[in-house]
């Protein structure tokens, strides 16, 4: 793309400003909410009274989770009024995918987090379904420790888009130029790749180790150690998706069996 040579540094000099500012404020801890919205939707059976509970103590959060339940729904032509209604009509697991997406978007400028939430969603959905498909193939013993690595293995792109989404002549910029997983090019940027960012996000947060490495290392499990095999995973979940969409979704109807109805909305979402 032509732009002038200090058009082009002024542009990177306030994204890597901006974004270090970001991580000098460091991250705030989840909405409370989510660690019992956790236990309840992580139950045999969903209580949706309690869930509804729950979520009316923090109205906010709850209509961030109901504004991204219904851009999902709304691939299928239906709606949901209310986060009860948007958890039976999504079923347990995408409306508890949806939960989490929300949780980890919950900073940066307000105006923009729903925008965030459903810029990653479709892909790490995706990610997550397959990723747990080849952790049962290979005989993984935490299958869902592989649905949330590859649920938020992208999750460093999150400031990322925050810095990009800042000021709108940045934000038309960047989208020119096509700069999401292409390693180098955010180097250059913003100073780091989404890949650094991840793990810094995902440490701020205390995960677990193995999933610290699977975010940081899921494009290369090379360099993940003792802990490579679930970044090996999730590295050919993204190969795999990048390489044969929609049919990573078709994989995963046949694998993902404890949520059938989950699925077949998200086939519906996903066209496939």
């Amino acid at each position: 793309m032509d732009r002038k040579p200090q058009e082009h540094d002024a542009i990177r000099e306030y994204c890597r400003s901006h974004l270090a500012s970001i991580i000098s404020q460091g991250l705030e801890p989840f909405p409370a909410c989510v660690f019992d919205l956790e236990v309840l939707l992580n139950a045999p059976v969903v209580d949706l009274v309690r869930v509804s509970r729950v979520l009316r103590s923090d109205v906010q959060f709850s209509h961030r989770i109901l504004h991204l339940s219904n851009a999902i729904l709304k691939q299928s032509n239906e709606s949901a009024r209310t986060v009860t209604e948007a958890a039976v009509l999504l079923g347990p697991c995408l409306f508890h995918t949806a939960v989490v997406l929300c949780a980890v978007t919950e900073f940066g400028a307000r105006s923009t987090r729903d925008q965030n939430a459903e810029a990653l969603w479709l892909h790490s959905v995706q990610m997550a379904i397959v990723s747990e498909g080849l952790a049962e193939q290979a005989e993984y013993p935490v299958r869902g420790a592989a649905y949330v690595a590859g649920l938020l293995h992208d999750i460093g792109y999150l400031p990322l888009l925050v810095v990009a989404r800042e000021q709108e002549k940045v934000f038309r910029e960047l989208g020119a130029i096509h700069w999401r997983d292409n390693i180098d090019l955010e180097r250059e940027i913003f100073g780091f790749d989404h890949c650094q960012i991840g793990r810094w996000m995902a440490k701020s947060w205390k995960f677990p180790s193995s999933l610290i490495d699977a975010v940081l290392y899921h494009h290369d499990p090379r360099g993940a150690g003792t802990n490579s095999h679930l970044a090996e995973i999730v590295c050919a979940a993204e190969c795999h998706c990048s390489s044969s969409s929609p049919e990573p979704t078709k994989q995963a109807t046949r694998v993902h069996r404890n949520s059938s109805e989950s699925l077949r909305r998200w086939n519906m979402f996903a066209g496939a």
